[in-house]
């Protein structure tokens, strides 16, 4: 039987109802807070009144309510047991959790960090085991590993602005050994939408299927032409990063979005609003927030003229069919 894996468990993926592909609802420390206070994200209240905006307005969609998959990998604040807690009090709520590694910027002093002293199997080793087994209370912080009841169900990797350092690669090497051995799909991180080309191509050739990853944040290099080129491997993109003004308005998405539809590539599309930080979700006054691509986008698209199948299929389809296992091995 296919499954997605929650963090409650392996569900029917149709169950998953509107998918937000890659999210933030709880981060209690590590490196990006450091760096900056803003990715604080420990208090349960806020994150379900924050998680509870997204099933609203997923149950406008489906009657399945909508899953927020939650891409705090290991050693960046994960705590299953908030998430968790989050899970069990919001209503027409799934969470996947994830394990894999960020970008080498976000774990300070890398030189002395375990990725650089472990072999690359033992390093697959414990992503494998967050999958399997549970994710470890500590988030692998050390050296006591306690491991919750609480699966991961979607590795990440993450790559620096413009390169893909020894130490990314390291973890890329130990991440296709995970879901190889798993059957759980890669959702990746790029900075500022740079070498997504690069970690697709580095993931097949390290033998990942491609339909098993997703390229993220990837709308930040608004180049269609380029985008097409890293669909044209086989791979998933996902479009995220909605209400970013500073960066770029909506309508770059949407241009993005409606020509992946008239270039065929409608079934490979997932949308996430990466709102991992306080200001960014409503919870802490933002005017957006996690519940962005159904409460916003799914209308604006309908309003512009997208066929709703496609609309369904951004929202929903094509998200269930990525998070569900495929062990081919």
């Amino acid at each position: 039987m296919s499954f997605a894996r929650t963090i409650f468990g392996d569900v029917d993926p149709e169950t998953l109802g509107v998918v937000n592909s890659h999210d933030h609802l709880i981060r209690v420390g590590a490196g990006e807070v450091y760096l900056d206070k803003d990715h604080q994200l420990d208090s349960v209240e806020k994150a379900e009144e924050e998680a509870g905006y997204f099933a609203k307005a997923s149950l406008n969609w489906s009657k399945n309510g909508g899953t927020v998959v939650d891409m705090c990998p290991i050693n960046c604040g994960r705590c299953p047991d908030k998430l968790a807690e989050v899970g069990r009090n919001v209503d027409n709520l799934q969470i996947i959790a994830a394990t894999g590694f960020h970008r080498e910027h976000v774990y300070l002093e890398t030189q002395s960090h375990w990725i650089n002293r472990y072999p690359v199997e033992k390093i697959a080793d414990l992503v494998i085991a967050d999958i399997e087994q549970g994710i470890d209370r500590n988030d692998y912080s050390g050296p006591i590993v306690e491991r919750s009841q609480y699966k991961a169900g979607v590795i990440k990797i993450g790559t620096a602005y413009g390169m893909i350092t020894p130490f990314e690669h390291k973890c890329m090497e130990a991440a296709a050994k995970a879901s190889l051995a798993t059957g759980a799909p890669i959702n990746t991180h790029t900075t500022y939408g740079t070498c997504g080309l690069e970690q697709a191509k580095t993931l097949i050739e390290l033998g990942v299927p491609a339909d098993r990853i997703s390229i993220g944040h990837i709308q930040r290099n608004a180049d269609v032409y380029y985008l097409e080129q890293i669909l044209d491997l086989g791979v998933y993109l996902e479009i995220d990063g909605t209400n970013r003004i500073k960066y770029q308005p909506d309508s770059n998405r949407i241009v993005e979005l409606a020509a992946f539809k008239k270039d065929g590539f409608e079934d490979r599309i997932l949308l996430g609003t990466d709102s991992g930080k306080r200001s960014y979700q409503k919870a802490y006054g933002s005017v957006s927030g996690v519940d962005y691509n159904p409460a916003v986008d799914g209308p604006r698209m309908l309003d512009e003229g997208f066929d709703p199948k496609y609309v369904d299929k951004l929202l929903m389809k094509n998200a269930q069919n990525f998070f569900t296992f495929r062990n081919e091995q």
